[in-house]
């Protein structure tokens, strides 16, 4: 038992002193590595706010490199999204050329090392990542070339256009650009083997990244021939261009939710509305009932929709489906308004035929434009026993005579070519409709107009957010 104890008691020190050893080395080449770096930079008097000399005099060329481990809250209501990105920079400082191998360090290195002074332009809020100093990560090649990389979380801007909401799609940029350093004095582009990397497990809630790709430019910050005091602007040192590299993100919405969760439902709201035309004209509680809570259902559905959306000045596909099922909607309220007011109505309708032209046209025209004849209370009558004759001189129609108001059974004189054409109109028939049955043909005409429309202004919307 003691011989047990005594063995695991030495494999314990052993192992302890196995790693103090690895920690020692790791220390020791820790030391040498800042060692060296710091006899380096003693040796070539090494000035960090001096920019990295050229050969030719020329501007200093920065590579950049991105790798995208995350894209999402994509906040609409206030433009920006979020993105977690790895960022490295590579240079070459002649000044650092050395014979040690490569030197790695984190901040402190860099600290003691010139860099370029770039920053994010549409940049609303960003942090390095992590805690520790590990974030940063700093490494020297022998030929003095400068490998700068870190992480970084960030909120980003993004000006969206929301046209075509839900069905649209953004093109959200990240945007660095040159601080300190014009074109003459540095130069950014992008490195040639691939310059930017997505995680291929990327997944997003509400969009899906279509493709992404990279362009570089230049800004023109020269400032206008303007004085104030004694500062000439033209010549200060922020003047000149810019040079500029952009990621441009392609984002597509998916339109899955808003399918299920709003033009499903509004659809059905509308349809459930056209069931007023089956029900009687009569039928007072029961079309108004319904019709007025489908139209306040689509309301409140409407509202949920749009909260989250940023106030536009133009309208959004979304507002022009509200608009046409509002239509719709609201139209089956005022067809039951029509047809139960010529139900109420107790005079029949004279039409000269049964169809939608005459119908429509008899119902709607007043009842006294309506009668061409036989209303002796809206004529002129002749207060006195008289002869009417006509006149030989000038042609006119003849007429029938009247002697005496008592005698004869007409009460005034109609021409003779006015009666026959009267009569001649008669011959030809005239139908008559029922209010009811004048009210019952408007709902039949409705449950067919109503659903055809709808269908043809579907096909001119989908057309519209799909092209």
């Amino acid at each position: 038992m003691r011989c047990k104890l005594c063995n695991s008691f030495v494999f314990l020190v052993i192992l302890s002193i196995a790693f103090s050893l690895d920690d020692s080395k790791w220390l020791i080449n820790r030391i040498k590595r800042s060692e060296g770096t710091e006899l380096i930079l003693d040796e070539v008097n090494y000035d960090k706010w001096a920019r990295p000399p050229t050969a030719d005099g020329s501007a200093t060329t920065v590579s950049v490199r991105i790798y995208v481990y995350f894209l999402g809250a994509i906040e609409a209501q206030n433009l920006q999204y979020t993105a977690h990105i790895l960022v490295r920079y590579r240079w070459l400082d002649s000044r650092l050329s050395h014979s040690n191998g490569v030197i790695e360090g984190e901040e402190t290195l860099r600290n003691k090392l010139w860099t370029p002074h770039l920053y994010l332009v549409n940049e609303h809020d960003s942090t390095i990542m992590g805690t520790g100093k590990e974030d940063v990560l700093v490494s020297i090649q022998t030929d003095g070339t400068v490998l700068y990389s870190f992480r970084l979380k960030m909120k980003l801007l993004c000006l969206m256009d929301l046209q075509k909401f839900p069905f649209d799609d953004q093109k959200c940029p990240l945007e660095l650009e040159s601080w300190g350093y014009n074109t003459s004095q540095l130069v950014l582009d992008w490195e040639k083997d691939t310059p930017i990397s997505v995680n291929k497990e990327l997944q997003l809630t509400e969009y899906s990244l279509v493709d992404s790709w990279t362009n570089k430019s230049t800004n023109d910050y020269s400032f206008i021939n303007h004085e104030k005091g004694n500062i000439n602007l033209d010549n200060s040192k922020f003047s000149g261009n810019y040079s500029t590299l952009t990621v441009h993100f392609h984002l597509e919405r998916e339109i899955g939710h808003y399918i299920m969760d709003y033009y499903v439902p509004s659809i059905f709201l509308v349809v459930v509305s056209w069931v007023s035309f089956w029900l009687d004209p009569n039928a007072v509680p029961g079309r108004t009932t319904l019709g007025t809570s489908t139209m306040l259902t689509f309301i409140t559905l409407s509202r949920n929709i749009g909260s989250s959306l940023p106030k536009v000045s133009y309208i959004k596909a979304t507002e022009y489906w509200f608009l046409l099922c509002t239509v719709f909607i609201f139209g089956s309220l005022v067809e039951f308004a029509f047809v139960n007011s010529i139900w109420r109505r107790k005079q029949t309708v004279e039409v000269k035929k049964k169809n939608s032209k005459y119908i429509l046209k008899s119902t709607l025209t007043p009842q006294q434009k309506r009668k061409a004849y036989g209303r002796p209370e809206d004529r002129s009558l002749p207060t006195s026993t008289e002869s009417l004759s006509s006149n030989q001189n000038r042609g006119s129609v003849q007429t029938l005579s009247i002697t005496s108001i008592s005698k004869d059974p007409l009460p005034y004189n109609i021409p003779v070519e006015e009666e026959r054409h009267a009569k001649k109109s008669i011959s030809k028939g005239v139908f008559t409709m029922t209010p009811q049955e004048v009210a019952q043909w408007i709902d039949r005409r409705s449950r067919l107009f109503f659903p055809l429309a709808f269908v043809f202004f579907n096909c001119v919307y989908w057309i519209f957010v799909w092209f």
